[in-house]
């Protein structure tokens, strides 16, 4: 027991300081955010749908030939 108390007291500044890190992380970029969410050109709306779009028909037809090429080894 005295093993998995030393490990865990060792780990948790690991992980404490880790939090800490990302926090002040999230902080520092917020306005950096922010601000190419205020200043997004809303013309891309319309390139991102068609990626969108784009992405989902070839991942759907990469999911029906893996599907087909199942069906043909069981069946081979």
């Amino acid at each position: 027991m005295h093993v998995a108390s030393v490990r865990s007291s060792q780990g948790e500044p690991l992980y404490v300081g880790w939090v800490r890190s990302r926090e002040q992380f999230q902080r520092r970029h917020q306005p950096v955010l922010r601000q190419r969410v205020a200043t997004a050109d809303r013309s891309e709306a319309c390139d991102v749908h068609a990626q969108e779009v784009a992405w989902a028909e070839r991942r759907a037809h990469e999911r029906r030939l893996h599907d087909s090429a199942i069906v043909q080894l069981r069946h081979g």
